[in-house]
């Protein structure tokens, strides 16, 4: 089987759609037409940081050659990297295309700008042929965060709440798995931020979209010991059990 036959049926496995948010200005990209030919949902938002958002740990930004030869020459690039880089404890780019460029720009410039991505920011970059290939890295990722149970998409450049119920919207769509609109269900539901975070696994679940696995999720976080592992797979060095009192 070629390798490209094992991707696909690595991507479409399982029956449920696979969530992404998408910067507004990607809708028209071929990028995000092959996403949902692929089956993936997504949700478009304008995003300050990055182009598509896989989780609470990991955002992507796309750029097409031409896009990345005109960001180093603009000093756009490394502005939105460490801004990327600063919002996702996991973020990664996509560099999308090959051969002649528009602008002139030395091939120095393109691989001293890839050498400081990586061994400065520590943010991976993937090199794909095309638009095609870009949407099949962004949901086979995608696939990757649903299968090791890390998937739950929060952004993490949103604007200050201005209102109170804003506020208390904010803190409730902090939990995992829960959305803007799961958010203010739950506190129709419950009437408090207080309630929301004291609710039972069963009380949970009497919210519309809150279902056994994130009402068990929620509970989780909520009453789990800290320093122990974090929502993006990362191990502490400490166990708390492994605390003495003094």
């Amino acid at each position: 089987m070629s390798g490209r036959g094992t991707l696909l049926s690595f991507i479409s496995k399982g029956e449920d759609r696979i969530r992404i948010i998408v910067d507004h200005r990607e809708k028209q990209s071929l990028t995000v037409k092959e996403l949902l030919r692929l089956g993936a949902e997504l949700e478009f938002r304008s995003l300050n940081v990055g182009d598509y958002v896989i989780s609470e740990c990991v955002a992507i930004e796309r750029k097409t050659m031409e896009d990345f030869a005109n960001s180093i020459i603009d000093r756009r690039l490394f502005e939105q990297a460490r801004a990327l880089r600063a919002a996702y404890s996991r973020p990664l780019i996509i560099l999308e295309g090959r051969g002649p460029l528009m602008r002139e720009i030395r091939e120095e410039a393109i691989t001293g700008a890839l050498v400081s991505l990586v061994m400065d920011l520590t943010i991976p970059v993937i090199w794909v042929n095309d638009a095609v290939e870009s949407a099949k890295v962004i949901l086979t990722i995608a696939k990757r965060e649903e299968r090791g149970d890390l998937r739950s998409i929060s952004l993490k450049d949103r604007r200050r709440a201005k209102t109170p119920d804003e506020e208390k919207e904010y803190i409730v769509a902090s939990l995992p798995m829960v959305e803007a609109v799961t958010a203010k269900r739950l506190l129709s539901f419950f009437g408090s931020v207080e309630r929301v975070f004291t609710a039972s696994e069963r009380e949970l679940m009497k919210v519309e979209g809150i279902g056994p696995k994130k009402a068990k999720r929620i509970r989780e976080v909520l009453t789990g010991a800290y320093g122990i592992k974090t929502s993006c797979g990362a191990t502490s060095q400490e166990d708390p059990k492994e605390k003495r009192e003094t």
